[in-house]
């Protein structure tokens, strides 16, 4: 009779065969019967255990399975896969085709919320409230793979001592942007399909409350949270992940020019002559008639030009204040101060409009410095309405966008 499966068994195994675990995890694909027993040699204490002991242990705790009924190939089980690739901090970053799938998943339990709120149906909404809450899970947990994996190919990369080719260099780099970075801007895009459709969803679940149709109120108010709390979180990443590969892709991309110039400069110079190379490419000292080697009247008429040359007066430093306050200094101030003002304010359904009404005289520049200041400001809460483009006039031109609703965190 075989023993039970018991949670404190488990982890008293996994506890006792970590290596062993890694070392499967760490196999791409399938590994065969073979392969394990030969893992359980060599990262096992075959004194303390035996190995056909340690492989039935592996077969009966379901620790990995078999990849087909009757296969002798096998697979770790997924949700430990998972543990052990967190543990290690091994993750894998977040892919287009997958924020794809996740806006897709959405938009089908909107549609169905939307269904059940028409039709006063509870079943229906609890259901599709269910679906956008696991989603949103499975969306900030692939947001933190992404950010542990930039910061583990960002080590990796600095700690690889190897010598290679600066073109390759800036290939991996900018491989690791494309891998990392870009999938995170369809994330937080402003007039991306992720964004609409998590307003949608927003709107569907307040509609869902505001109808009486769902009563258990908290799982819709914790989804809305953690909408509003993967918006921070996708910038946050973004930021972060770029703040990390951005340095990296600069030097190199300056190296990587330098050298191409370099090879460039190289195979012409194999192709000129030295005379032609020199009439073309080195820089003529005209002003001053040296030779080589430079005889003593050319020294000293070179000396005495210099020497002869009319002295420039040192600058005058005004030691006096005028009393005017700078520009910057003021405009830092008016910034500063927005968040106060706009408190008494809130909440403001059209920012853009109670900035240019509320600041006439600013420009437009000063006007998106402003936007720019509320919309990350971490105590207030922004939101798109996702309707049509609106003109908004500023002291020395237009501003166009669309609807920013805003208020309190």
């Amino acid at each position: 009779m075989p023993m039970q499966l018991t949670p404190k068994r488990f982890f008293d195994f996994c506890a006792n065969h970590v290596p062993l675990l890694h070392a499967i995890a760490q196999k791409p694909g399938d590994v065969s019967e073979a392969q394990v027993r030969q893992l359980i040699r060599t990262f096992s204490d075959t004194v303390a255990e035996q190995p056909q002991t340690t492989w039935e242990r592996l077969i009966e705790l379901q620790i990995i399975v078999p990849l087909e009924e009757g296969s002798s190939h096998y697979v770790m089980s997924q949700p430990l896969l998972q543990l052990v690739n967190f543990l290690y901090n091994d993750a894998l970053p977040t892919s287009p085709e997958i924020i794809q799938g996740y806006i897709a998943a959405l938009e089908s339990s909107r549609k169905r919320l939307v269904t059940g709120v028409e039709a006063m149906d509870p079943i229906s909404v609890a259901i599709a409230t269910s679906e956008v809450d696991n989603t949103l899970r499975r969306m900030q947990d692939d947001l933190d793979a992404t950010h542990r994996a930039v910061m583990a190919e960002v080590a990796r990369y600095k700690a690889d001592r190897s010598s290679v080719s600066v073109r390759e260099r800036y290939l991996r780099i900018v491989g690791l942007m494309d891998q990392y970075v870009h999938p995170l801007v369809e994330i937080i895009r402003v007039d991306g399909l992720l964004v609409g459709t998590l307003n949608d969803t927003d709107l569907a679940l307040r509609a869902a409350r505001e109808g009486g149709v769902y009563t258990e109120i908290g799982l819709i108010e914790r989804n809305e949270r953690q909408i509003r709390a993967l918006r921070r979180r996708s910038i946050h990443t973004l930021n972060e992940s770029r703040k990390e590969l951005q340095p990296l892709y600069d030097v190199l991309r300056r190296s990587s020019a330098i050298a191409h110039g370099a090879t460039l400069a190289l195979g012409r110079l194999r192709q000129m002559r030295l005379e032609e190379w020199v009439s073309n490419y080195v820089v003529q000292a005209d002003r001053a008639g040296v030779e080589c080697p430079p005889t003593d009247s050319v020294l000293n008429d070179t000396i005495n030009h210099i020497a002869s040359h009319p002295p420039v007066p040192p600058p005058q430093l005004s030691m006096f204040e005028n009393g005017e306050t700078p520009s910057d200094y003021t405009r830092l101030l008016w910034l500063n101060g927005l968040t106060e003002a706009i408190q008494e304010e809130l909440p403001v359904r059209d920012l853009t409009d109670w900035l240019v009404k509320s600041y006439p005289e600013k420009s437009t520049s000063d006007a998106l410095l402003a936007l720019s200041r509320l919309m990350f400001e971490p105590t207030l809460d922004v939101s798109f309405k996702g309707q049509k483009h609106r003109q908004y006039r500023t002291s020395d031109g237009v501003l166009e966008a669309t609807t920013i609703y805003i208020t309190k965190t």
